[in-house]
């Protein structure tokens, strides 16, 4: 097994330089951090006892559970809700106007008559013996009725207001965001079936070998100079394609052919430097992947 620099106690940066917690345990190809469990082979760097991820096959979700790990793909949704507001309001206005009014009243009055008569002599009463042979002015009131004009303001009509509600059909619109998952192919691990973009038939090599031919010194169904037995056609150098899938015999991943030569065949390794692997290092070839006869851990420690 290959040596890391990973211990316990070392914290964990996330790639946006968020601190994901200390390593509480190292086992296998994995470190633990926070109940996570990461890859020790790829996807991060070591810097004064701090790792800081660089992959993104290290996501660390919140639902992983043992080899199963649930990558959240969020929305937004639009919420309609309905509030009171005023939409308007109605005037009504009231002027004051002066008009000419006759009302007719009849009014009494006295009137005086003054007669002067002639009678017959006769003694002074009693009570004119004081009044006898003085001169003044007797005045005699006179009453009449007069017209006494006063206002008094009565209701004599009203208007009535009504409001109804009423309701109408209204669609609300907005933009929302929401999150598209796109698998990188590249970064695939692991992967049984074949990669979108190269050919399923079979063609001539970039390395100038021809499909469903006899390589030189791998001869299908014979003992290879390693030792390891191809087991058939499936398993001859000529089944080596570019980019096809390396992997070790644990079934963790390595690289993807680069390019076939005549005794090796090149593996692009994410983010290190190509490897190049001898033919007889090949355990089988399955499909479009192909099995070494060692862990991966081998290879991707190789400089």
């Amino acid at each position: 097994m290959p040596e890391y620099n990973i211990r316990r106690g070392m914290t964990v940066y996330s790639m946006d330089n968020q601190s994901l917690g200390t390593v509480d345990d190292v086992s296998g190809n994995y470190f633990m951090v926070g109940g996570q469990r990461y890859p020790m082979n790829s996807g991060y760097r070591v810097e004064n006892n701090n790792i800081y991820m660089t992959g993104a096959q290290n996501y660390a979700g919140s639902n992983q559970t043992g080899n199963e790990m649930h990558v959240p793909v969020m929305e937004e949704q639009l919420n309609v809700e309905k509030r009171q507001s005023q939409m308007g309001e109605v005037q009504i206005h009231k002027t004051v106007s002066q008009e000419q009014v006759n009302v007719p009243v009849e009014l009494r009055r006295e009137e005086v008559n003054v007669q002067q008569r002639e009678v017959n002599d006769r003694p002074l009463a009693p009570g004119e013996a004081t009044t006898a042979f003085q001169e003044g002015t007797i005045r005699v009131p006179v009453r009449g009725e007069e017209a006494v004009v006063n206002k008094q303001a009565v209701v004599t009509g009203e208007v009535a207001i009504n409001k109804t509600v009423t309701s109408q059909q209204q669609t609300v619109s907005d933009t929302v965001r929401r999150e598209q998952v796109q698998v990188d192919e590249n970064s695939l691990r692991n992967r049984t079936g074949r990669t979108e973009g190269y050919d399923t038939g079979y063609a001539t090599q970039a390395g100038g070998y021809q499909t469903g031919a006899t390589q030189p010194g791998y001869q299908t169904g014979a003992t290879q100079s390693g030792g390891y037995q191809t087991g058939g056609a499936t398993n001859s150098s000529a089944n080596l394609r570019e980019g096809q899938d390396v992997v070790g015999n644990d079934g963790e991943y390595v690289g993807r052919i680069k390019e076939v030569g005549s005794n090796e065949f090149r593996v692009d390794r994410r983010q290190k430097p190509d490897i190049n692997v001898t033919y007889s290092a090949i355990q089988n070839i399955n499909g479009d992947q192909v099995v070494l006869n060692a862990p991966a851990g081998d290879f991707t420690d190789m400089i």
